[in-house]
């Protein structure tokens, strides 16, 4: 599992986290811990995919059959207010974060998907405490994305050129 201890930072090199941690680590944060919360927590926190509450489902539905998306969503929502995720809103879908240190997220725009770079983390760092200090501002969250096109939707792109066919629709 991929969760710091509380005041620890966590970069892109997460921290493992056996479940009888992250079992600790929910019911210190006031969670009533389930084998169903600890699938959902366990899909959201060591993924690298920020994955929307559709992949979460079908990660974890494979273990719990009868699982449904109320149990889900409302995990999901306990799990933000413990300060373990974060939601990510986009347009279409909302992906969620586990990774809450500042950085910044790599949206594909032809595919969706959505990774952490650890370039420009720095800047990010010292963005976030210039803003702080200097807008009198406490801050609590942020979030950076750029977005453009994954290595995977470009090399297809650039094939689908090169045979003639038609470039894949862009998602979003």
């Amino acid at each position: 599992m991929d969760v710091p201890a509380p005041g620890q930072s966590k970069e892109r090199h997460r921290v493992s986290m056996t479940q009888q941690e992250l079992a600790t680590r929910l019911r210190h944060g006031g969670v009533r811990v389930t084998p169903q919360r600890l699938a959902i927590a366990e899909a959201v926190l060591s993924s690298t995919d920020h994955p929307s509450v559709q992949q979460i489902y079908e990660r974890v539905r494979q273990h719990f059959p009868s699982m449904t998306l109320a149990t889900i969503y409302s995990t999901l929502g306990v799990l933000e207010q413990s300060g373990l995720i974060q939601e990510l809103p986009f347009q279409k879908v909302a992906r969620y974060e586990p990774n809450l240190d500042p950085h910044v997220n790599l949206v594909c725009v032809r595919c969706g998907d959505v990774v952490d770079s650890h370039l420009g983390q720095e800047a990010v760092v010292r963005l976030k405490d210039r803003v702080a200090s200097q807008a009198n501002f406490e801050v609590s969250w942020q979030r950076v994305d750029f977005y453009g096109w994954c290595r995977r939707c470009v090399l297809q792109q650039k094939d689908c050129a090169a045979n003639g066919e038609p470039s894949p629709p862009v998602q979003g």
